[in-house]
């Protein structure tokens, strides 16, 4: 089967990129890390925010985190509430916030957005594996790990089936 330019420029930039996925939700956890990691990445995972702190704090600067993606409503406090504490560790925080079928009771999102989360950087369970595969790409190059996106943006339909719940 071959690839799209698109998916192969995705892959070069996704390989070797750490991502942490931050959910309570023990399947969207697994269903990311399967999928980025058949991008490439480097995928390790937490399940309170709490734990994410930590990660972050003890990560060295090689080993730091190129991507967050948080739920907005963990065990502890909102997504928006954990980028507010990473923000002490690190600045900017390359945050991405996902919400099942756009729910955010406590505007976590809109509080994200005012204080810095990129605006295409929120994912609305459940999502297709493209939508994953292009927020992380968008928030990659915002923070100047990837070189800004010029070449084309083919998709795999067996992309655009594989989804998160």
């Amino acid at each position: 089967m071959s690839r799209g330019l698109g998916d192969v420029y995705k892959r070069q930039i996704l390989r070797g990129k750490r991502v942490l996925v931050v959910d309570e939700d023990g399947s969207v956890r697994e269903d990311a890390h399967r999928l980025l990691e058949g991008y490439g990445c480097i995928v390790e995972t937490a399940r309170s925010g709490d734990q994410a702190i930590l990660m972050v704090r003890d990560a060295s600067e090689k080993d730091r985190y190129d991507v967050i993606i948080s739920d907005i409503k963990l065990p502890e406090y909102s997504g928006f509430q954990l980028m507010m504490r990473l923000k002490k560790i690190i600045d900017p925080v390359p945050m991405i916030l996902m919400t099942g079928f756009g729910y955010d009771p406590g505007h976590s999102i809109v509080h994200a957005l005012q204080n810095g989360l990129h605006p295409k950087a929120r994912l609305y369970k459940p999502f297709r594996l493209d939508q994953l595969i292009d927020v992380v790409k968008t928030v990659l190059e915002c923070q100047g790990v990837a070189p800004a996106a010029g070449a084309t943006d083919e998709k795999q339909s067996e992309d655009k089936e594989t989804s998160v719940k």
